[in-house]
């Protein structure tokens, strides 16, 4: 079978090799997106000690970051023991994306480790200095149910970007186009994730309360169902950037790589929806929005040149896959 070159062989480092009737030997045992998580754990371990009079229960995140690092590290034991596995395989690539949700609801707690306060003063002065009016007043003028909801569906939507890509590499068994896919999305995610530590911001909804007419955007079955999970389980002040904005974009230029541009053109537009909503929700500022996109983009250079390959034409893709019997190839 004719597969084109694999990102480990680009970047120069050693595929896996199988001897006749032995073990597979794997590729190295740490990937770019094992040294994002764990460099994650390190630095949100290292903000929170250093400001652990401001953050409530300081301990219990340690604890909790280590034991992540440690369940990543028998996860990765796990698998170089066997790499021919399908479930370990799976975890072994997906796990940054498995544990984001819980590493993010984690960021509330030490999101004022550094300042001692939220920033939003600051940020809906820069917003009104920059647009001539804040641009969360001026959804009001304009917001109907129907754009209501079809902004809602956009930001709805970013649950989708993080779990189908990612089902459907798996599915068609191209585990180097999903390493790139969760590569890129987790230097984007966990880049957001610190970010809210250097500029925590609790957005328009929180800031602005009391001012914004309507006080609450109406719309039908996504609008109330996202407002009750924001208001009930989205840990505040965790804006700037804009982690949805952030993650989409990294799936966006992603696709872009392994997939071609054709692929990518067929996202472009949710994907600026998605953009939008985030603003027009009252969520984040556009400043947030903006942020995301730049993280981005830098996290796509950077996976560019961690993981170094030509951007596909439509019908080829790059990479190992896996046959009827587990073995890759």
């Amino acid at each position: 079978m004719h597969v084109i070159p694999d990102a480990d062989r680009l970047a120069g480092r050693p595929r896996e090799r199988t001897t006749s009737g032995g073990p597979v030997v794997p590729g190295p045992a740490l990937r770019a997106l094992d040294v994002i998580v764990l460099g994650y754990l390190a630095a949100a371990a290292l903000i929170v000690a250093a400001g652990h009079d401001r953050v409530a229960g300081w301990g219990l995140y340690l604890i909790g970051y280590a034991a992540t690092a440690a369940a990543i590290a028998g996860l990765l034991a796990a698998y170089r023991r066997r790499p021919h596995d399908r479930v370990l395989t799976a975890l072994r690539l997906t796990y940054p994306l498995v544990c984001a949700p819980l590493l993010y609801t984690m960021t509330g707690g030490m999101v004022l480790s550094l300042h001692g306060r939220y920033l939003d003063d600051a940020m809906n002065r820069f917003e009104t200095a920059l647009w001539g009016g804040h641009p969360a007043d001026r959804v009001g003028t304009f917001a109907s149910r129907p754009l209501t909801e079809l902004f809602y569906a956009c930001y709805v939507s970013y649950y989708l970007y993080i779990v189908v890509p990612p089902v459907l590499l798996l599915a068609r068994r191209r585990l180097d186009d999903l390493a790139r896919l969760v590569t890129t999305v987790s230097a984007a995610v966990y880049t957001c994730y610190l970010g809210f530590v250097l500029l925590p911001v609790r957005g328009p909804v929180h800031s602005l309360a009391g001012r914004l007419d309507p006080p609450v955007l109406q719309g039908y079955v996504l609008a109330p169902a996202q407002q009750f999970l924001m208001a009930h389980a989205d840990p505040v002040g965790t804006c700037f950037p804009s982690a949805h904005v952030a993650g989409a974009w990294a799936v966006c230029l992603a696709v872009r790589r392994i997939q071609g541009r054709a692929a990518f053109r067929w996202l472009l537009l949710p994907t600026v929806g998605l953009t939008v909503s985030v603003v027009y929700t009252r969520y984040h500022y556009t400043a947030d929005a903006a942020a995301g996109l730049a993280v981005a983009i830098a996290a796509d250079q950077l996976v560019k040149r961690l993981l170094p390959g030509p951007i596909r034409r439509p019908g080829i893709h790059s990479g190992r896959v896996l046959d009827s019997a587990g073995q890759i190839n």
